[in-house]
């Protein structure tokens, strides 16, 4: 069973258990109020009942959160999946690169380095040297997670078209 399948099912499980133990408690106060009260269950079972009731209660509470969580976070991911779409790659990169705390020359070096610059080319654009352009680049890599140009620029490559699905061809 898929993930999002199984996430579908325990929301709808809940979803159930807390109708029937929101309308447990809704038929039984209204019984009590109107005075339609025809049945009466032994005080033990009734305290069962209000008990599973609450658990169920609780239960669809805390369901409802993690999905209203879970949803905040999916509509992040689209929001910035929209953003790139939009031609906003530059601020999504932008928004990474504040993530990672990448200082303005870090941030020119991973840009250079992400268009395949080498270090040398890097340096001559910049005018600096060549060891200076490495200690830049190598924060970069540091900072980022990531071990080589390769990496970051695969990564950052799969941050553009995250979400893109491919459609088997016969």
């Amino acid at each position: 069973m898929t993930t999002r399948l199984s996430r579908s099912l325990f929301l709808h499980v809940a979803l159930v258990v807390q109708s029937l133990s929101a309308a447990f408690f809704v038929g039984d106060l209204w019984s009590e109020v109107l005075g339609l009260r025809s049945w009466l269950l032994p005080w033990a079972v009734q305290e069962y009942i209000q008990v599973f009731a609450s658990v169920g209660l609780i239960v669809g509470v805390i369901s409802s959160a993690l999905f209203v969580r879970h949803s905040r976070k999916r509509i992040a991911a689209m929001g910035r999946q929209i953003d790139v779409v939009q031609g906003h790659f530059q601020t999504h990169i932008e928004d990474l690169f504040d993530a990672w705390k990448l200082s303005s020359s870090e941030r020119a070096v991973a840009i250079y380095a992400m268009k395949g610059f080498s270090n040398r080319e890097i340096a001559e654009l910049r005018g600096k040297s060549q060891s200076t352009v490495k200690t830049q680049l190598n924060a970069v890599f540091r900072k980022s997670g990531r071990n080589t140009r390769q990496q970051l620029t695969a990564f950052l490559v799969e941050e553009l078209i995250s979400g893109a699905t491919v459609e088997a061809t016969q």
